[in-house]
């Protein structure tokens, strides 16, 4: 099967291709507005299905993340020395899990930060679009 690039000669990849390289790191980044202003922070996370699931500190970054306003999440791996590269862009709503759920996700959720032992809520990012694009291999 011919690869479908995009303008820039950049392999456009499948849904089920972004979901299984979303799975195939532990971090990504997670952006969202609070007051006027846009934030990029690192959160872990899973692939459950489509969605994503990480974990957000209670206060305002979980307040402006359930508000349902538009987040993005993203996941990226490059290796220069062989001019190869991937990058996924999760645009969404975030919800929070219910408390089954959250019981099942947050024993195998580590918070990026080593020895963070603040309260935290597992949220869930509902995808409206996922998209991802790799620098084509060398021939």
């Amino acid at each position: 099967m011919d690869q479908v690039t995009d303008r820039h000669d950049l392999e456009v990849l499948s849904l089920s291709e972004c979901l299984t390289l979303l799975a195939s790191r532990p971090l990504g980044r997670l952006a969202y507005v609070d007051r006027g202003v846009p934030h990029i922070v690192p959160v872990n996370h899973l692939v459950d299905g489509n969605t994503v699931i990480f974990r957000a500190l209670h206060g305002a970054k979980t307040d402006a993340l359930l508000l349902d306003r538009p987040v993005a999440f993203e996941v990226d791996d490059h290796d220069p020395s062989r001019a190869v590269g991937w990058s996924v862009l999760v645009h969404g709503t975030a919800h929070p899990v219910t408390d089954e759920e959250s019981r099942r996700f947050a024993a195998e959720l580590e918070s990026w930060a080593a020895g963070t032992s603040m309260r935290h809520v597992i949220v869930r990012l509902v995808p409206d679009e996922v998209t991802g694009r790799r620098l084509k291999t060398p021939e």
